[in-house]
């Protein structure tokens, strides 16, 4: 890619910037409104006393996760402490894999009792009767079958309330484990369908308590990120010597991940981002400014709570040698759909690839990529849940990421470049690319918005974006 002048680019970094800065002291401004009396009681509690503000604390997820996660540390400390005794002693697998599993159900034994132990251990079971059928077809059919049933409500209710008998926090933080748990079961289900090892009761169960331990494996199992089945196996199967390198970027990048996670914290006594979503019709009222600046806010601060969240749980499992994948890419540097879904959520992305994306456009038949891209998004649908927010947001990702590929199959033609080079120079077909990316851009904007604000906050963006103003 041919690049632009210095200041040119310095241009470009200083108005963006600039910008951005700009639309969010707006944010601030409008904030103040419901911080002083409009807002809710419970979006709001005291904050750190050096600030004498209040904080935002309406965000379930990152007041859910990051007490989570505090509670976890001495629990996968001792984790990582005994696997690796486990590891320098040469002991097998199966030792490893019974220590990933004593310890978690430990865990969850104090939080939840053997109930909570015994629910558990219902999927890694179910996965390793279905491996022993050895019918991949029928495999997908009962995962994605248990998948849609996970959303059936008198069931989940029965289970929360009458089984495990959990409070409203449990139950949001065990629904986002069990979906995180199926992309762990289809993916060693798959994996284990062609080697097949089942060839006696030794054997099924040795298979058993790896699944198990995968499926459980603590530091990630509740707020991800997802690591593929073989890369599980290959943390287990071979050991990093523990350098003073090696310790340094471990303890280097969990004092980066505390830094965002300070740095976050501060912000929501200043910039009151998701308790605004829950006024829509005060939104509705900003200016423009304000009005762009909280939509990316509220991307900005999805964004900093998974580097927070996957950063520290996948510091854990690389620091037990589990290649765990990296945080997300600010959301600042991206602008294309794709980009967003390759670096955005890793694992993820790349449990699409591999279990639902790759196995279609493997046939040879008319528009599989694009069949393959629908079913991929129907899966995103069905796993984020079936609410009508989630389906807008997958609806416009699959658009985007079609009219993506539209786009760059006519940017590989022969007339397309002839005159591309014939009328533009390099630089300034950079910046024709620049410029006819901008209307995706705003696209896979406004569909965020529905993924991070709702049907209202998001209708809000579509007619404000649609108007023209």
């Amino acid at each position: 890619m041919t690049r632009l002048c210095k200041n040119e680019l310095k241009f470009y970094f200083i108005a963006w910037t600039s910008g951005v800065l700009y639309s969010l002291y707006h944010v601030y401004l409008a904030g103040r409104y419901i911080s002083t009396g409009y807002g809710s009681y419970y979006d709001f509690a005291v904050g750190w006393s050096w600030i004498k503000k209040r904080q935002d604390i309406s965000d379930g997820e990152w007041w859910t996760f990051i007490p989570l996660i505090k509670k976890l540390v001495p629990w996968v400390a001792g984790q990582l402490l005994i696997s690796h005794f486990i590891k320098y002693k040469k002991f097998n697998n199966t030792v490893l894999c019974s220590w990933y599993i004593i310890i978690t159900a430990t865990f969850i034994w104090t939080q939840l009792g053997l109930s909570g132990v015994l629910f558990f251990l219902i999927q890694p079971s179910v996965v390793c009767l279905l491996i022993a059928i050895r019918n991949l077809p029928l495999i997908y059919f009962v995962e994605l079958g248990t998948l849609y049933l996970y959303h059936y409500n008198p069931l989940m209710n029965l289970v929360w309330n009458d089984w495990l008998k959990v409070n409203q926090e449990w139950q949001y933080l065990l629904t986002v484990t069990i979906f995180w748990t199926q992309l762990r079961s289809i993916s060693c289900s798959v994996d284990n369908v062609t080697r097949y090892q089942h060839k006696n009761l030794s054997s099924f169960l040795k298979n058993l308590i790896e699944i198990t331990a995968y499926c459980l494996y603590l530091p990630t199992m509740f707020t991800g990120p997802f690591f593929l089945y073989s890369d599980f196996r290959k943390g287990f199967n071979g050991s990093e010597k523990w350098t003073v390198r090696r310790v340094g970027v471990t303890v280097l990048n969990l004092l980066r991940y505390t830094f965002w996670l300070l740095v976050t914290e501060l912000m929501m006594h200043f910039l009151y981002t998701s308790a605004l979503k829950s006024y829509p019709e005060r939104v509705g009222a900003f200016n423009s400014w304000a009005f762009y600046g909280f939509g990316y806010s509220m991307g900005q601060f999805f964004c900093n709570k998974y580097i927070v969240v996957y950063g520290l749980a996948g510091e854990f499992s690389r620091a037990d040698d589990i290649d765990a994948p990296p945080p997300p890419k600010c959301i600042g540097r991206v602008h294309l759909y794709s980009e967003m879904w390759k670096h955005f959520d890793r694992g993820l992305y790349q449990f699409l690839v591999k279990y639902i994306y790759g196995p279609i456009a493997q046939y040879n038949f008319p528009l599989k990529k694009f069949f393959a891209s629908f079913l991929t998004f129907g899966f995103i649908y069905i796993w984020h849940g079936l609410a009508q927010y989630v389906f807008i947001w997958s609806l416009f990702n699959f658009i985007g990421i079609t009219i993506e590929s539209i786009a760059r199959y006519i940017g590989t033609s022969s007339a397309y470049n002839y005159y591309l080079d014939k009328y533009l120079s390099p630089k300034n077909a950079r910046r024709f690319h620049c410029l006819i990316a901008s209307p995706l851009l705003s696209m896979s904007a406004v569909s965020n918005f529905y993924f991070f604000g709702g049907m209202a906050i998001g209708n809000l963006f579509t007619f404000r974006f649609f108007q023209g103003k």
